[in-house]
């Protein structure tokens, strides 16, 4: 391996260990990843240590999952295999002519050092390495991805390193089992394909439902969110020629809330609306009719009133503004202020 670094231990043995598989593995994988691409994939930078190992190389595009896994499949079938790996010094052109691995931007003496793996790889290299490649014990691809135009880097692990990887994955599974409650790993895939389905049809339903309530001919018995003609019913007058629609409640978003308000401003006429969405953060959408926008009447400031108890922020237009905070617990109260912050404008107004 001509580029790149090589990080060796010089104390711990057994990290000096980790850092001779890294390196031998990284033959491997540079082999490996010829074979699977073409010889376009030439080693461009490297860094081997006792943790993990690193390989750059020239491509415009990351690997398929086939080519991922037929990369690892190749590395592992070697390992298993116990090839030996040998090293031995010759002069530069007798190594060319020999096969082995280098690179003409590299700068090499007349004298090189070769590592090869039995009928497999054969590159220049002055890093040390195992003695077989059983030695390695395993290998895993952990990431590719882009480093620039025109190259990637791979990431991976052999060894102790390698199990400890695949051994996460695997709990990662069986707890995602869990989750979704499939009775085998297997059948994780159809569980999910499952909840997609139901999950698909809660939304539509769900946005059947807020198109009947924004339209006005829902019914909320069961305790659903109001629809917007009982909204215009439930308006109380706060001064003459001012009234209030205000109401909290658990809209499945923002947008059906809106179409709500936007409803109720049909059908209410003049007036003030402020209707809150009941959510770990709530938020808060006030609109005035043009009217009461000229007798003082602001949007934006009723829901500043409103946010202190929302332990939240917002503003607007006269005509219309939103807020968003974070107490929930907090909902009646800013309604409340909403309504006498309303009552305190109308006053200014008629005084």
């Amino acid at each position: 391996m001509a580029v790149g670094q090589v990080v060796m231990a010089e104390v711990d043995p057994d990290r000096r260990a980790h850092t001779m598989r890294n390196h031998t593995g990284t033959h491997l994988l540079h082999r490996a990843l010829r074979n699977v691409v073409g010889d376009r994939a030439r080693q461009a930078g490297s860094l081997v240590t006792p943790d993990y190992l690193r390989f750059d190389y020239p491509a415009d595009r990351a690997l398929s999952d086939d080519e991922r896994r037929a990369i690892e499949d190749e590395v592992r079938r070697i390992i298993r295999e116990d090839r030996p790996v040998s090293v031995a010094f010759m002069g530069m052109q007798e190594a060319i002519d020999a096969g082995a691995d280098a690179f003409f931007d590299e700068k090499y003496g007349e004298t090189v050092r070769t590592i090869r793996v039995q009928d497999y790889s054969f590159e220049l290299c002055g890093g040390t390495h195992c003695r077989a490649s059983g030695q390695i014990g395993g290998f895993v691809i952990t990431s590719d991805r882009s480093i620039g135009s025109g190259m990637r880097r791979i990431e991976g692990l052999t060894g102790a390193g390698a199990d400890a990887h695949l051994r996460a994955r695997s709990d990662a599974l069986d707890a995602a089992a869990a989750a979704v409650g499939a009775q085998t790993t297997e059948a994780v895939p159809a569980r999910i394909a499952a909840l997609q389905d139901e999950l698909r049809d809660a939304r539509r339903r769900l946005k059947a439902g807020a198109a009947t309530a924004a339209g006005g001919g829902g019914a909320d018995g069961a305790g659903g969110p109001p629809a917007a003609e009982r909204l215009v019913t439930g308006a109380i007058e706060l001064a003459p020629g001012v009234r209030l629609v205000a109401a909290a409640a658990a809209w499945d978003s923002m947008d059906t809330l809106k179409s709500v308000a936007k409803a109720v401003s049909a059908a209410f006429g003049s007036g003030v609306i402020a209707l809150a969405l009941d959510a770990d953060e709530p938020q808060l959408l006030v609109t005035v009719s043009a009217d009461l926008v000229t007798r003082g009447v602001s949007a934006g400031d009723l829901v500043r009133a409103a946010m202190p108890a929302l332990d939240g922020k917002g503003g607007g237009r006269p005509e219309m503004a939103q807020g968003r905070g974070t107490r929930r617990e907090g909902l009646a109260n800013a309604l409340s202020a909403v309504r006498a912050a309303t009552v305190e404008a109308a006053g200014r107004s008629g005084s």
